[in-house]
């Protein structure tokens, strides 16, 4: 049981060098000998703290980090053969950086001393040599486990200021998701074990949806972009995280937060229900109070074809005959809503709403606009149902069949309609172009 849960424990230190040098701790400790498991153990400690003091050298640029290697380096050409500098590299790191807490500290200054005792006689003892027991053994290896070996190198509260700022500096660099992503996962999110990947998405998810400042909202979109990445690294635990502590997730504030965290929990539905009741309440009457915001609310609906239902009826309640300006639907929010219908199996259902959107629009240069980006490329896709839709619903609004480009784009229309329906004559619809035959 013991030695299962420490090869477990040993599975989740952080640098590669220091699992392959852990791997000498464990066998010697499994074929008893306990001795140099000890001595090896407290070699493996300092390497380890070295790596980390490296890393955030190189990496990230800690003075810190950099200022203690350096004092080491210089006290080791000083004094090349005096240990001391293991003990000053502990107590250097406990009093200047996060790595190390004092009972920490303690701790390993006592698995120090087992090392002394284990590695040199003692000529005034009756046993010249020190016989650690096993229990012992397995006490020091949990303790260098916890309090060194599987730390990240970054600890919460500094990762998430230096994240942070890093992409205020980066902001426009990365325009590609995929780009961002390898950068973030190579400088930050690889080092990070759950309880600090945790810390963080909590830290992410309250610039990105809760406050509202000048600074966070001119951050706020590169702020999203990290928080979904990190959320994609494991969708399923920090679900968990949202559940646990469902109040604070729940404060959202209002406007860029709002929409923003609108926009995320459309990607991920599943977190809406999550959230507390109130905050339900308040961000499904936020998201009808602007229909394009209403279309990635997709957490208001059960599936695709009653999301698209209920966007075809808002309109007609809402914007009738008032479609366009400034209650639009953004085009990339109609190619997403497409794509989940063509997953769902029912791409062509998403020809009603495109539809209601032109047949509603507000003047002549929304229905120019509409027409072009929603009626034109997927017309070829109506059925004879949307096309009958379509001329009636340019029949009922003027700002469709007066405006300059309706000839000629209308006649797309009556093609379609000639193709779809048995005996259909243009010259019935005087708002209609006429084609000869």
């Amino acid at each position: 049981m013991y030695e299962f849960s420490v090869e477990q424990a040993a599975n989740k230190i952080h640098d590669h060098r220091s699992k392959e040098y852990f791997g000498e701790v464990l066998n010697n400790y499994f074929n008893g000998n306990y001795r140099s498991s000890v001595v090896m153990l407290w070699t493996v400690v300092i390497c380890d703290l070295v790596y980390k003091l490296q890393y955030l050298k190189d990496i990230h640029n800690d003075e810190k980090a950099t200022t203690i290697l350096d004092e080491m380096v210089e006290f080791q050409a000083k004094n090349p053969a005096n240990p001391k500098w293991e003990e000053t590299l502990l107590k250097e790191i406990s009093s200047r950086t996060n790595l190390l807490e004092s009972h920490e500290l303690d701790s390993l200054l006592v698995l120090q001393k087992h090392r002394h005792l284990s590695a040199h006689p003692v000529i005034n003892k009756a046993d010249i040599l020190f016989r650690p027991h096993r229990e012992m053994v397995l006490s020091d290896i949990r303790i260098a486990l916890d309090s060194v070996l599987t730390k990240p190198p970054i600890l919460t509260k500094q990762v998430f200021t230096e994240l942070v700022l890093d992409l205020e500096r980066i902001k426009d660099l990365f325009a590609e998701a995929s780009q961002l992503s390898r950068y973030l996962e190579s400088k930050y999110f690889s080092n990070l074990n759950r309880e600090i990947s945790a810390q963080l998405f909590k830290s992410l998810w309250r610039i990105a949806f809760k406050t509202d400042n000048e600074k966070c909202n001119e951050n706020r979109e590169i702020n999203v972009r990290a928080l979904r990445i990190l959320f994609e690294r494991d969708r399923e635990f920090f679900a968990g995280c949202v559940r646990d502590s469902s109040a604070y997730y729940s404060e959202i504030g209002d406007n860029s937060p709002l929409r923003h965290a609108i926009f995320f929990l459309g990607d991920y539905p599943h977190l809406f229900n999550l959230l507390t009741e109130a905050t339900r309440e308040f961000i499904k009457a936020k998201s009808k109070t602007d229909i394009d915001l209403l279309t990635v609310s997709y957490f208001l609906s059960s599936n695709i074809s009653e999301h698209i239902d209920m966007l075809v009826k808002h309109i007609n309640q809402y914007h009738k005959l008032a479609f366009g300006g400034t209650h639009n639907i953004h085009r990339n929010h109609i190619n997403d809503l497409r794509q989940h219908a063509s997953s769902a199996g029912i791409k062509n259902d998403i020809n009603k709403l495109l539809v209601t959107m032109y047949v509603n629009s507000l003047n002549f240069d929304a229905a120019d606009t509409l027409f072009a980006q929603f009626i034109k490329p997927f017309i070829e896709n109506f059925s004879a149902e949307d096309i009958e839709l379509l001329i009636t619903g340019i029949g009922e609004n003027n700002q469709t069949h007066w405006r300059g480009r309706a000839n000629e784009d209308h006649k797309a229309v009556v093609a379609k309609a000639s193709e779809l329906i048995k005996d259909f004559d243009s010259s019935k619809f005087n708002y209609l172009p006429k084609i000869a035959k």
